[in-house]
């Protein structure tokens, strides 16, 4: 059982690390990672029946209800990362950005092949998943909205964000920043506005109970063909996650440094996306028993 903890607990922190980073998805580090379906059903779990168990002393029963040791550690995870990491990955996204994006995208790539491997593939899962990396790819490069900042835009931005974190390839800080809600929000954390935060709390709330539930819906009745279509998001997300990239436009390296400025760090670059496959091989070995949905025969 210490294993399992600790194996959850290093996803947590991958994917931390990654929702640190605007425009990758910890969705799809849960994806990569094994544990994605085990997250969709603990997070679908939590209900209004709950508080009843709670009133009558069966926290053990809800505990095991909400698959409470699995949520912990990978909670503990993503928070200790999130608190260590993130000034290392702001520090990268301004020092040497190349390094961080080949990081993940070293991940991404692998870990996609693997998956790609694993599924199994009927004709209609190919259009799937054509579809999820058409739909992740003009998220990815979509124009930024300027929507007023009201509770009501804050609830819905909230809401989205999150619900955009559980898929996989899209990340919630990127929905905000094209929603423009992103700077109010940031600032409002650092200003402690607690009235600003609270809408957002509520937003954030009310996706994930919603969402999760439809997830765990359509993956129990459609699981190979939601499947095929997020595997299309993981593979929209690695337009985002290009090193060398300068005004949304892919480069080489040599071209990277002569529009940016910036030295490409090609050398530190593919080692860690080496570093990034690595890894992905190494928390395959153990995939945390994950709670697979029964798939559609």
């Amino acid at each position: 059982m210490i294993k399992l903890i600790l194996s959850w607990f290093f996803k947590g922190a991958v994917m931390g690390a990654a929702d640190a980073v605007p425009g990758v998805s910890g969705g799809t580090m849960a994806l990569i990672t094994g544990i994605y379906e085990r997250l969709i059903n603990a997070l679908a779990s939590f209900r209004p029946g709950l508080l009843v168990g709670l009133s009558k002393g069966q926290i053990a029963a809800v505990w095991r209800e909400i698959d409470g040791t699995f949520l912990a550690s990978l909670g503990l995870g993503i928070l200790v990362s999130l608190v260590t990491v993130l000034n290392l990955v702001q520090w990268l996204l301004i020092a040497a950005p190349p390094i961080l994006w080949a990081f993940f995208c070293g991940l991404i790539v692998a870990s996609l092949v693997m998956l790609l491997k694993q599924h199994r593939w009927h004709r209609v899962d190919v259009g799937l998943f054509l579809v999820g990396t058409a739909i992740a790819a003009s998220i990815s490069f979509a124009g930024e909205m300027a929507l007023a900042v009201t509770p009501v835009t804050l609830v819905f931005g909230g809401a989205l964000a999150i619900s955009a974190m559980l898929l996989p390839g899209i990340s919630g800080s990127f929905i905000l920043l094209l929603l423009g809600l992103y700077p109010a929000i940031t600032e409002a954390v650092h200003a402690r506005d607690v009235v600003t935060i609270a809408w957002v709390a509520l937003g954030c709330l009310i996706g994930l109970l919603v969402f999760s539930r439809f997830l765990q819906w359509v993956l129990a009745r459609w699981h190979d063909r939601v499947m095929g279509f997020m595997l299309g998001f993981v593979m929209g997300a690695l337009l985002k996650v290009w090193p060398w990239q300068h005004d949304q436009q892919w480069l080489t390296p040599e071209l990277y440094t002569r529009l940016s400025g910036q030295p490409s760090w090609f050398v530190g670059a593919i080692l860690a996306a080496l570093a990034g496959a690595a890894l992905v091989t190494l928390l395959s070995l153990k995939t945390g028993g994950s709670r697979v949905v029964k798939s559609e025969t």
